[in-house]
């Protein structure tokens, strides 16, 4: 991840070689206008079942301590919300009747073969592990932003770069 797919608010914080902090600001702020009020984050949708909802509040509730989520960042959230739902779901049956289910083949032969909730549960697991990457709930996303973050704070501190700041610094 470069550090043009950061936030300008990161940016901002951590230094960036390609923007002023004039720049980094407007930034900011547009950012902040684009991302729209959070008024309605911490309402689980009514689609959900009861398990679901509290996956929704705990995805929200962690996510919110970095202050990134928005009333349009709902959607996202309430599908990962499912998905982990639909998985617990998927895992009930199989603790249940197992990997693999008795089938018959069109002779009449029987045969194992492996349980249709397996595929289901996969399913659910890609979408979620996409969604999951997309609000930075993966390891490798936060990992990403962290290396982000060190190599930016790299790049502040070499030597013309401290000099080049004091230099518009004086200007100013």
């Amino acid at each position: 991840m470069t550090n043009h797919n950061l936030p300008a608010y990161l940016r901002l914080a951590n230094g960036d070689k390609n923007h002023s902090k004039a720049d980094l600001e407007k930034m900011v702020n547009i950012e902040e206008k684009l991302k729209g009020s959070n008024d309605n984050i911490d309402k689980a949708p009514e689609t959900l079942s009861e398990l679901g909802k509290g996956y929704y509040y705990f995805i929200v509730n962690e996510l919110a301590k970095r202050d990134i989520l928005s009333d349009l960042d709902i959607p996202m959230v309430e599908q990962a919300a499912d998905c982990l739902d639909k998985m617990q779901l998927a895992d009930e049956v199989l603790n249940e009747e197992g990997l693999w289910i008795d089938a018959r083949d069109s002779r009449g032969n029987e045969f194992k073969k492996e349980h249709p909730a397996v595929k289901t549960k996969m399913s659910y697991l890609n979408q979620f592990r996409f969604l999951s990457g997309q609000l930075g709930m993966s390891p490798s996303s936060r990992a990403q932003m962290a290396l982000a973050n060190v190599e930016a704070k790299v790049e502040e501190e070499k030597p013309l770069n401290k000099l080049m700041e004091k230099k518009k610094q004086n200007r100013a």
